[in-house]
């Protein structure tokens, strides 16, 4: 309380002389930002003299925080000040004293703002608005990227790669494991009386449980940017509760420990009585897979769940057939297994390449230029094969199998070979798929499945600083689509920000956007769901900034939605 009161009257002056105010903040004013800003920026509506005054205190009672001399910019409007040591999680009060340019007092005032955590373990993309604003919510996040549009999954670190690996592991043992439980229960319950069908289900749940394992600790190094071995701590994983993905992926973690049910004692897999508890673990943690994207609505995770559930029984049962059935020879309990898993393997192909079709058509509408576009194209050219394949072994079973008493060694191994290649052949298609996880398509750019309602793009470019980016958004009076791309530098860019300063004598607010997790080439959005909004019509100047450092401004013409045309001034400067 003492400190507080000492910093209340510092900045006391009459109210007389409170003739300039604050038209934006960073942090804004009344938000929430992960950890401490490694500056404060104020932004004032008339020109400020030199010598500007600020201070900051945090917690209660209220402790001063270090600062640097705050520094007075260019368009001296703008005021910068570095926090020496980043400030402790709690309610901050930043306090402000200006004179005009002729040294007269010209206001003082104060906001707030909080800080959640004390150390930079989870920062996200925030947006700051002028005082009285609403901020949107998190914007979605993609970097690195490229010149295109494209770019990987949320992420600030160089785990993309194992996160890639980790997945496709994760999702190779899953569709193994309950595919494998499927054919069983339906179409060779004899089955669990193999040691090797008991060894081939503990072994697959193995490289579930530990791709699983993995593929959560890289996704929490991407969406944080810590490094993979510090994720590998289950403690660490409290950021993933912030994202669609993120809670699927802790779930699908936590469906694969409940599937030890069923690998403990497989026969639980057969008896009616215990079979709801020994499929259903499996069958949600492939569900899950059809939550990979933060960008999907409910109808399309849906669709992803029940894509993911017909390729679990499509190519889990490939393998328990390939690597147990088809062993060597048998008895007719063999050959019922083979059929059986013919009976229900067509369905659950067809309805995987359908399922699957109807996710890539929502994903890139045709625009097959892109990066994922160009993957889009191998993958079904592989589904085109994995189909041929498919339909030629299926037509070789009923024509062959269906005559047989006994699995003989050369007929098995002549299935083994045929099913084999299909098998091999879908776990190719398993890895392309990974890979297009971790790129943006064109459908989805505006992070809500539709494309995104922006004009064209406005560049600033300054070569002295190296740096290139691009703004596109609506340019309507209400709620705006905005997209923010990174093209150069390719790394090392830091407290990046958009201010959009509101037309004069409009009285409306100014917004600035906060891209700082973009630390490269990459895209930020933000899309009309999350209530960006520009209140007035008229020209607004954007403002890029790298740090303390402006990259460029521009103006902007922003229409009113009842006209039928918008136009665009040329840039300031």
């Amino acid at each position: 309380m003492v400190a507080t009161g000492v910093i209340l009257g510092i900045w006391a002056s009459p109210a007389s002389a409170a003739d300039n105010t604050l038209t934006a903040s960073i942090p804004l004013s009344n938000s929430v930002v992960p950890v401490s800003p490694p500056t404060i920026t104020l932004k004032f509506a008339a020109q400020v003299g030199p010598s500007p005054q600020v201070s900051m205190a945090c917690g209660n009672p209220g402790v001063v925080q270090a600062t640097g001399q705050p520094a007075l910019q260019q368009d001296q409007l703008t005021v910068l000040v570095q926090l020496l040591s980043p400030a402790p999680k709690g309610t901050c009060t930043v306090s402000w004293r200006v004179t005009d340019v002729n040294l007269q007092p010209a206001g003082n005032g104060s906001f707030k703002f909080s800080i959640v955590n004390d150390t930079a373990a989870a920062p996200t993309t925030s947006t700051s608005l002028a005082p009285g604003a609403t901020a949107p919510p998190t914007t979605i996040v993609t970097s690195p990227g490229s010149g295109s549009g494209d770019s990987t999954t949320p992420t600030k670190s160089g785990s993309s790669g194992p996160l890639g690996l980790f997945r496709l592991v994760s999702n190779l043992g899953l569709a193994m494991l309950f595919g494998g439980l499927v054919v069983i229960a339906i179409a060779w319950p004899e089955g669990v009386e193999y040691i090797l069908t008991v060894r081939h289900l503990r072994t697959v749940w193995v490289v579930a449980a530990g791709g699983t394992f993995l593929f959560v600790a890289a996704l929490e190094a991407s969406q944080t940017g810590k490094g993979l071995g510090s994720s590998l701590i289950p403690t660490s994983w409290g950021d993933l509760l912030d994202t669609t993905s993120g809670k699927a992926a802790l779930l699908r973690l936590a469906f694969v420990a409940g599937s030890t049910y069923v690998v403990a004692r497989p026969e639980r897999a057969i008896d009616p009585a215990t079979q709801p508890l020994a499929l259903g673990p499996p069958a949600l943690a492939l569900v899950t897979l059809g939550f990979s994207r933060e960008e999907f609505g409910l109808a399309n995770w849906a669709v992803g769940s029940i894509h993911a559930l017909a390729m679990g029984v499509w190519i889990g049962g490939l393998v328990l057939l390939t690597r147990v059935v088809l062993a060597g020879p048998g008895d007719e309990d063999l050959v019922h297994a083979v059929r059986g898993f013919a009976r229900i393997s067509a369905p659950a192909l067809w309805l995987t390449v359908g399922t699957g079709a109807i996710q890539l058509f929502q994903l890139d509408r045709g625009h097959l230029g892109s990066g994922h576009g160009l993957v889009l194209i191998v993958k079904t050219l592989m589904v085109s094969l994995m189909v041929f394949v498919g339909v030629a072994a299926r037509q070789f079973i009923n024509q062959r199998v269906s005559r047989v008493d006994t699995m003989t060694a050369p007929l098995a191994t002549r299935l083994r070979r045929a099913l084999g290649i299909e098998a091999i052949v879908g776990v190719v298609v398993l890895a392309l798929t990974a890979w297009l996880l971790a790129l943006t398509p064109p459908g989805l750019v505006g992070g809500t499945g539709n494309r995104l309602d922006i004009r064209a793009a406005h560049r600033f470019a300054n070569s002295a600083l190296n740096v290139d980016v691009s703004v596109a958004f609506t340019e309507r009076v209400g709620i705006n689509d905005v997209r923010i791309e990174v093209t150069s530098p390719p790394t090392g860019v830091s407290a990046f920000s958009v201010d959009f300063l509101a037309p004069l004598n409009t009285g409306v607010n100014g917004m600035s956007i906060d891209a700082t997790p973009l630390t490269g080439r990459g895209v930020a959005v933000l899309s009309k769901s999350t209530g960006f909004a520009l209140s007035a019509a008229g020209t607004w100047t954007l403002v890029v900034r790298m740090g303390a450092t402006e990259v460029g401004r521009q103006d902007v013409y922003v229409g009113d939605p009842s006209l039928a045309a918008t136009t665009t001034s040329p840039a300031a400067g």
